[in-house]
């Protein structure tokens, strides 16, 4: 994946060890997706999907945030956190047009506030993904497009390492 020859190249410069250089996690097998789908009720948005049956879940993919992958959306530490997180943004409706059961969470910094919220199925805008911290910070499309943009701002920490390095 593109997104980890970018970190490698941050691993290089980050002398001062900023940020974890991880790896995606395995792929979810179809089993996994579908028994995610029967507990969530509902088929997962097809990119996030997508996502899944490459990698289930990146732990620190962009700095401290953290895709989440099965586990975390059927239940884990990483929910749990984000389930806080969403909680600390009520009233959500305000903010972004839906309310906490219209959102799933698909993202989380595990030391900040950053969450990432995409809408499920049943809403009017189905796979729309939210950056929240403190409030909302930004709206993208759907997951690649969310993905993508991560990518570009993993591009700029690069940048930016580089340039105080030389």
């Amino acid at each position: 994946m593109i997104a980890h020859l970018v970190k490698q190249e941050i691993a290089k410069i980050d002398f001062d060890g900023l940020w974890e250089n991880t790896l995606p996690e395995v792929r979810a097998s179809e089993e996994q997706v579908q028994f995610l789908e029967s507990k969530l009720g509902y088929s997962v948005d097809p990119q996030y999907r997508a996502f899944l049956i490459h990698a289930n879940g990146w732990r620190s993919f962009s700095q401290f945030i953290d895709i989440f992958g099965v586990d975390d959306l059927v239940g884990s530490a990483r929910s749990a956190r984000a389930i806080e997180l969403t909680e600390t943004l009520e009233p959500l409706e305000p903010l972004c047009g839906f309310g906490k059961n219209d959102l799933i969470p698909i993202a989380a910094s595990s030391n900040d506030i950053d969450l990432m919220l995409m809408t499920r199925p049943h809403t009017s805008d189905p796979g729309k993904v939210f950056w929240f911290a403190g409030g909302l910070i930004d709206t993208f499309t759907g997951f690649d497009e969310w993905f993508l943009s991560m990518f570009d701002y993993l591009r700029l920490a690069h940048q930016r390492l580089v340039e105080r390095n030389t």
